[in-house]
């Protein structure tokens, strides 16, 4: 399971000696994370695998089988939520990210519905809650964190 970037803020500046104040900021949508289960055409009984993959992932049904799809919108509809920075002066972005489950599994369906006992191989991808993130542009984030990627897409500055 990884976290995922769907969305980031706009480029929001502080000027030294600003007042702190709300921002209101607008959301950027990123990418879309959809719920699907690839076996190559096979059908595959949903119970069987999420059980099978809740015991291998340590994760409870509900968790691991979320249906649907999440995009930003899912966020508070106006924007990724107001944010007060403080006063403090400095460029700042927000993100927003989804963790998501990417799982291959393997069902052996012999004596179910009739199945010729033939496994079954595939993937899953389904997704389990939501973080965010808040940075200051000129402090950047280790490689590999979710939130890098949007750090990398708004602030200006050397990305090294």
């Amino acid at each position: 399971m990884s976290t995922k970037l769907i969305a980031v803020s706009q480029l929001v500046t502080v000027e030294k000696g600003q007042k702190p104040g709300w921002v209101r900021l607008t959301r950027h949508h990123v990418r879309t994370v959809t719920f699907g289960i690839d076996a190559g055409g096979a059908v595959v009984p949903g119970r069987r695998l999420f059980a099978s993959l809740e015991k291998r992932l340590g994760y409870d049904l509900p968790t691991v089988g979320r249906r649907g799809t999440w995009t930003s919108g899912r966020f508070d509809k106006d924007g990724l939520g107001p944010v007060d920075y403080l006063g403090h002066p400095g460029r700042f972005v927000e993100a927003a990210g989804v963790s998501v489950v990417d799982a291959s599994f393997v069902l052996d369906c012999a004596g179910t519905h009739g199945a010729t006992g033939t496994p079954v191989y595939g993937t899953l991808t389904s997704w389990r809650g939501n973080s965010g993130a808040s940075m200051r542009c000129g402090i950047v984030p280790d490689k590999g964190k979710w939130f890098r990627e949007a750090y990398d897409m708004v602030c200006p500055e050397d990305h090294s």
